[in-house]
C-alpha cells in the first residue's frame, strides 16, 4: 500500500470514529431533548403526584396545568402561585406588566399571588423612593386578595443585597395581619452565609433549576440538606421544573413542592407529557 493509500485509510478510520462517537452522544441525549426525565430523575407519575399535592407557577402567558379527566375532586395541583403584576427597575423608572388574560382556576385551588420585580443593568444599587412604594403598593393591594400567602420573586443582583433586604422587611411590614410573606432565591443564594435566615419571612423558596453545569452538586447537597447552606434553604418549600424533574430523593425531601413549566402549561402545541399517565 503506497502512502497516499495509507494516508486515506488513516483518515477513513479517523472520520468513522468520529461519527460512532457522535451517534453514541445524540444517543444518550435524543431522551432530554424529547422531554423524557433523564436517568435518575422523578418519573412523570412522581412529579404528576408531587404536583398535586404542590403549587403551580403560573406566568402571565399561561394558564396552568391540565389533565384530561381532571375533576374538583382530584385537581392536578393543590395552589396557583400566579404571577399578578410585575415590575422592572430600569434606571429611576419602574416598568409595570403583569397577566393580559383572565385566569379561572379549577375549584377548590388556592390563590398564591405572585409579585414579581427585576432590575436591570441600569437600576440604582439603592432604589429609587418612587421603585420601592411601587412594588410596596403592588404587595399591598395583592395581599387583601389572599386568604394567607403572598410571593415576592426578586433575583436582586448582589449589588442591590442591602437594599432587596430592606425592600423585603418592608413587604412584610405593609402585608395585612394574617398575610405570610414567601420569597424566591437562587440556589447560590443560600450558600452566601446566614443573611437569608435573618429575613422577615416565612416562606424562603430556592429554585433548583437552571442549575447550569454543576447541578447534580447542587441536587445532592439540598437533597442530604448540606450544613453549608442557609437554614432557611433547608425547609420544606423547593422549586423544580417540569423539564428537568429532580431525582426521587430530593423530591420527597420536599414537602411543599413548587412547579414551574418553561414550555407554557396551556400551550396546546407541546402537551405537557409528565401530567398524562
Amino acid at each position: 500500500m503506497g502512502n497516499s493509500q495509507r494516508r486515506r485509510s488513516a483518515l477513513m478510520r479517523a472520520v468513522a470514529g468520529i461519527l460512532l462517537w457522535t451517534v453514541s452522544v445524540l444517543a444518550r441525549a435524543a431522551p432530554h431533548w424529547a422531554g423524557e426525565p433523564a436517568v435518575g430523575s422523578a418519573s412523570p407519575a412522581e412529579v404528576a403526584e408531587s404536583l398535586a399535592r404542590g403549587t403551580a407557577w403560573i406566568w402571565p402567558d399561561s394558564n396552568g396545568p391540565h389533565r384530561p379527566g381532571a375533576t374538583a375532586a382530584a385537581p392536578v395541583y393543590r395552589d396557583a402561585a400566579v404571577l399578578v403584576e410585575s415590575l422592572v427597575l430600569r434606571g429611576s423608572r419602574v416598568e409595570r406588566g403583569g397577566r393580559t388574560q383572565p385566569l379561572t382556576l379549577p375549584a377548590g385551588v388556592r390563590l398564591v399571588p405572585v409579585v414579581h420585580v427585576e432590575s436591570a443593568a441600569d437600576a440604582p444599587d439603592d432604589f429609587t423612593p418612587a421603585q420601592r412604594d411601587a412594588v410596596l403598593a403592588a404587595v399591598r393591594r395583592h395581599g387583601r386578595r389572599t386568604a394567607g400567602l403572598l410571593q415576592l420573586d426578586f433575583e436582586a443582583p448582589l449589588r442591590q443585597r442591602e437594599a432587596y433586604r430592606a425592600l423585603v422587611e418592608a413587604a412584610r411590614a405593609a402585608l395585612p395581619t394574617g398575610v405570610r410573606l414567601s420569597v424566591t432565591v437562587l440556589a447560590h443564594w443560600c450558600t452566601q452565609g446566614d443573611w437569608l435566615d435573618r429575613l422577615s419571612v416565612d416562606e424562603v423558596v430556592p429554585m433548583l433549576y437552571r442549575l447550569g453545569p454543576h447541578a447534580e452538586d447542587w441536587r445532592r447537597r439540598f437533597e442530604r440538606g448540606d450544613a453549608g447552606l442557609a437554614r432557611r434553604c433547608r425547609g420544606p418549600a423547593l422549586g423544580f421544573a417540569t423539564h428537568d424533574p429532580p431525582p426521587p430523593a430530593l423530591l420527597a425531601r420536599a414537602a411543599r413542592p413548587y412547579w414551574f413549566d418553561e414550555a407554557a402549561w396551556s400551550n396546546p402545541s407541546r402537551p405537557p407529557p409528565h401530567l398524562i399517565p
